[in-house]
């Protein structure tokens, strides 16, 4: 019986990570040079620095590498 929750953790890990990822994609994103704004893909936000709100992305508008601002739901 210890063996399938000790299975089981590694797989819900990974589900709550995917949920996360793409939750936090579904998000609009502002560049602070440009503020332009645009969505990321659930892969990016996994390899992607952030803290709190920003996220460093490049800025597909400016091409620059800088922190971004994740929106809230009620600015979009």
């Amino acid at each position: 019986m210890e063996c399938i929750f000790t299975a089981l953790i590694p797989v819900v890990a990974v589900i709550i990570i995917v949920i996360t990822a793409k939750r936090i994609a579904s998000h609009t994103f502002r560049c602070k040079n440009c503020s332009a704004e645009f969505k990321i893909t659930p892969s990016n936000v996994l390899v992607t620095s952030h803290y709190k709100k920003e996220y460093m992305l490049t800025c597909p508008c400016c091409k620059t590498k800088d922190w971004c601002i994740a929106l809230p739901e009620n600015n979009r």
